[in-house]
């Protein structure tokens, strides 16, 4: 009787009677906690930047400083950099992955402080056309078991695929591995994007690396909190 009463408090809460709490602490992470300014070091290949980021500030303007000067640029370089200071958000906490973690990833390892999951990703709610792709790729995390914080994440195509009629993916990998940040919350720490291919008979390829440092608080919680 004791075991059929847990089983109808579990299904009546909406998760199955054998879930995984590691998991679910990953997936259901806090929302509150302390915004950082940071710096950011980007590199595609090509060109390299360092910039400054502040997510207080307005959206598109949340690169406070940025280096080379984009005045003294040309070409893709300038678009390149245009892009970055119009785009970068400010998001570089690791909990923002959880939204592309299933409820049944499965166990691959454990060791005595963390468990590698792996799934096929979900789309998160600010992913677009990216998502996309998803269900061609395998996903894999490390969570911390004590905290649900996650300490790396990746989602790499095992094999070519065709996201649309006239496009095809040879390659892609995406992979981040995190860093403590001050207040026990993991940020990322490095971040990598691979992708090659060919879309309406042209090759393309597409390689960006970054590095987070430097992280000072700038408000208590969230974005443009006092």
């Amino acid at each position: 009787m004791r075991r059929l009463f847990l089983i109808a408090a579990l299904a009546a809460a909406g998760l199955p009677a054998s879930a995984d709490a590691v998991l679910q602490k990953a997936r259901t992470p806090a929302t509150n906690g302390p915004v950082y300014a940071f710096d950011l070091d980007y590199s595609d290949g090509t060109d390299q930047f360092r910039m400054s980021v502040d997510p207080t500030q307005p959206e598109g303007k949340r690169v406070v400083r940025i280096s080379p000067d984009p005045k003294t640029l040309k070409g893709d370089s300038a678009k390149t950099a245009e892009r970055l200071m119009t785009r970068t958000e400010g998001k570089i906490m690791c909990s923002e992955f959880a939204a592309n973690i299933p409820a049944n990833a499965k166990r691959a390892s454990e060791t005595d402080t963390a468990i590698t999951y792996t799934f096929t990703p979900t789309p998160g709610p600010d992913d677009g056309d990216i998502a996309k792709a998803y269900k061609f790729l395998n996903g894999k995390a490390v969570i911390e078991k004590d905290t649900g914080n996650i300490l790396s994440f990746e989602m790499i195509a095992p094999k070519a695929f065709k996201p649309m009629t006239v496009a095809k993916v040879d390659k892609m990998t995406f992979k981040v591995a995190c860093k403590a940040a001050p207040d026990g919350r993991t940020h990322i720490d490095t971040f990598s994007f691979n992708m090659a291919g060919s879309a309406m008979m042209q090759a393309f390829s597409q390689n960006e690396t970054r590095k987070v440092s430097n992280l000072k608080q700038v408000a208590a919680s969230g974005y443009g909190a006092p």
